[in-house]
């Protein structure tokens, strides 16, 4: 563009802002912070809200739980889930089978059972990990059990646990609301497992991981 040209289109931007020197931005709308004891999050300014995709996801879960990316989960014990297997219905591309090189920008019908199988895949990894060296346990430890069960459900070491996975995965403390959840979910599951303990423990990072709040950002 020549020069003259641009200095016109300046000059004209600067007189329909009103201001002389400058243009003035539109102001930008306040963020409106619900209570955090009703269980609500800061509403977005803009609300661009993204899903995390297959190789953030993967990462994100490996990270929350202290897993390697390759353990979270493999097909036949060698195909990664997330950038392999499923990682077109994770938002992913694939080149080179259907020749897919651009994402569809949109999760498909099949993308929460795929979440879900990751979640739990992890999950299960971890506490069995766990479990099994409870001396060298990383995220399911200082937690009392007997013969399979919880001690103390509603005992400050099962509040701490919940305290520090939901820091691992969402990055803020548990509400009030989500740690009764879990510990009535610990005493539910007496009645109905086998293992109430790693049930439990299974299912309470299960929630937490493949929650709407984990999963985007």
């Amino acid at each position: 563009m020549r020069p003259e040209r641009l200095l016109a289109l300046s000059s004209l931007a600067v007189a329909l802002s009103g201001c002389p020197g400058r243009i003035i931005e539109p102001p930008v709308p306040p963020i409106v912070v619900d209570t955090p004891d009703a269980g609500s999050l800061a509403r977005s300014a803009r609300g661009n809200l993204r899903f995390k995709g297959p190789e953030r996801l993967q990462a994100d879960f490996a990270a929350a739980l202290e897993l390697q990316p390759s353990d979270v989960c493999t097909e036949l014990g060698q195909y990664q889930c997330a950038t392999f297997v499923h990682n077109v219905a994770l938002g992913g591309v694939d080149p080179y089978g259907p020749g897919l090189y651009e994402s569809s920008g949109i999760t498909a019908v099949t993308t929460p059972l795929v979440i879900d199988r990751l979640a739990w895949s992890a999950c299960t990894k971890r506490v069995d990990l766990d479990l099994l060296a409870p001396g060298l346990a990383q995220v399911f430890r200082g937690v009392p059990m007997s013969n399979g069960k919880l001690t103390n459900p509603e005992g400050q070491e099962v509040s701490n646990l919940i305290v520090d996975l939901t820091r691992r995965a969402l990055t803020r403390d548990p509400y009030a609301n989500e740690v009764t959840r879990y510990v009535k979910l610990a005493k539910d599951l007496e009645a109905t497992s086998a293992q109430p303990a790693r049930a439990w423990m299974q299912s309470v990072c299960f929630a937490i991981l493949s929650s709407a709040e984990s999963v985007f950002y």
